[in-house]
């Protein structure tokens, strides 16, 4: 299910501003809150809002030496090979690429300190081979995810079996201001019939302030 303009809107106010509250959000998006809120509910829950932490500038950090590591590894032991180091605190990104290859940024006090890391981590198994290593020079572009150049997709879970849902178009029920999306008609079925008692009284709170 891709985002509509309503997400899009929503996460390019949290990239501006993390730390925006949920009135703040409506406010600059012509929202109501309580669909900021059931939208960010609905991105968290698909994983594509991941949590809320603050962004360091690399600047005002004793970061002397960013280095690019590429290792050769078996493809069986690539994934393995890759949390293994992803763990250690100089690590600040690890991949794992076609090849295979585990591509590594490292955080150092200095360039130097660079052949250390690599003669401490080289017990890693005697088939991992050190395929390059290069030691940035500048940073020209360090930033979050851009939502103009990113193809984004929210994968939504049934609310009734937890089931993917792999239609655009999902099953969807209002309630209490937010949303229930399901895969299928059954599910939505048995989701209403489970719940109908709950899903009436709240139906009966919201009429008297409808109609006030």
């Amino acid at each position: 299910m891709k985002p509509d303009s309503v997400d899009l809107s929503i996460l390019k106010t949290l990239i501006d501003d993390g730390r925006a509250s949920m009135r703040q959000i409506a406010q600059r998006t012509g929202l109501s809150t309580p669909t900021v809120s059931a939208r960010i509910a609905r991105m968290r829950k698909a994983g594509l809002i991941r949590g809320f932490v603050p962004i360091l500038s690399s600047s005002p950090l004793d970061r002397k030496a960013i280095a690019l590591v590429t290792l050769k590894v078996p493809p069986p032991c690539a994934a393995a090979v890759a949390n293994k180091l992803a763990r250690l605190p100089e690590v600040e990104d690890a991949y794992v690429v076609a090849g295979p290859y585990v591509l590594l940024k490292l955080a150092l006090e200095s360039p130097q300190i660079l052949q250390k890391f690599l003669a401490d981590n080289a017990s890693l198994g005697s088939d991992v081979e050190l395929a390059s290593t290069q030691v940035v020079t500048e940073i020209i572009k360090e930033g979050p995810v851009s939502l103009e150049a990113t193809k984004l997709t929210i994968r939504l879970k049934c609310d009734y079996c937890d089931g993917d849902i792999s239609s655009g178009r999902p099953f969807r029920v209002r309630v209490d201001k937010s949303d229930r999306y399901f895969c299928c008609k059954t599910c939505k079925r048995a989701y209403l019939e489970k719940y109908a008692l709950r899903l009436s009284k709240l139906r009966k709170l919201a009429r008297p302030a409808l109609q006030s």
